[in-house]
């Protein structure tokens, strides 16, 4: 009897399991972007945006830092949230003359492990002045808000409140009811966004004469 020997050609023998190709095989992990491990970073950050800025104040714990001078801050300044703005004057109420206690008095209203919104009129000069000295005094966690006071305004309100893009009327609710009273004036007022007076005088008109219906 003649015994027949089949080869299988397909097989082949399986490599061994190298730490090299376990490394090679192993599951990519996908890193999950975090917002505290992205806040901690800032600091070294050139600045930050309006927008930016008041997520971190509601969610991370930042305060404003503001350096203006007293006099321009009492006039106006960012009222909420509440108590998450500072004055700490970098300069005195001439706008010119360095302020010596400024880092003795954010030392009094804010620690050295603080977040801080560093927050001028413009994000400029005296900025720059703020973040050289909390620098220098260890405060680590400052940054610069990008446009100061201005670029801050051009986005919210000092209440917090978002502002309408430049060119665009945003009904607050009352126009809305006022325009459906037969009041004489009212659909002039609603459509010149209140200036009635300033809107007439603008079309030469007199005292009781009323704007063309194209107005």
């Amino acid at each position: 009897m003649q015994h027949q020997h089949v080869v299988c050609q397909g097989w082949r023998r399986r490599p061994l399991a190298t730490p090299q190709l376990l490394q090679q095989h192993r599951p990519t992990q996908q890193r999950r972007p975090q917002h505290r491990q992205q806040a901690a970073c800032y600091a070294s950050s050139s600045s930050i945006g309006a927008e930016e800025a008041k997520r971190l104040i509601e969610r991370e714990g930042y305060k404003i830092l503001d350096v203006r001078s007293a006099r321009d801050y009492d006039a106006k300044h960012i009222t909420k949230p509440a108590r998450c703005s500072i004055n700490a004057p970098v300069v005195q109420n001439d706008n010119v003359t360095p302020n010596a206690q400024f880092v003795a008095e954010v030392a009094a209203q804010a620690s050295k492990a603080s977040k801080l919104l560093v927050m001028c009129a413009d994000g400029g000069a005296l900025s720059d002045s703020a973040l050289t000295q909390l620098a220098e005094s260890a405060y680590s966690g400052a940054v610069r808000l990008q446009g100061g006071y201005a670029g801050w305004s051009e986005v919210w309100s000092p209440s917090g409140k978002r502002r309408p893009p430049p060119g665009r009327w945003v009904s607050t609710g009352k126009e809305a009811l006022k325009s459906g009273l037969n009041i004489p004036g009212v659909a002039e007022s609603y459509d010149e966004g209140g200036n009635l007076t300033s809107a007439r005088w603008a079309k030469g008109l007199q005292e009781g004469e009323q704007l063309p219906p194209s107005w």
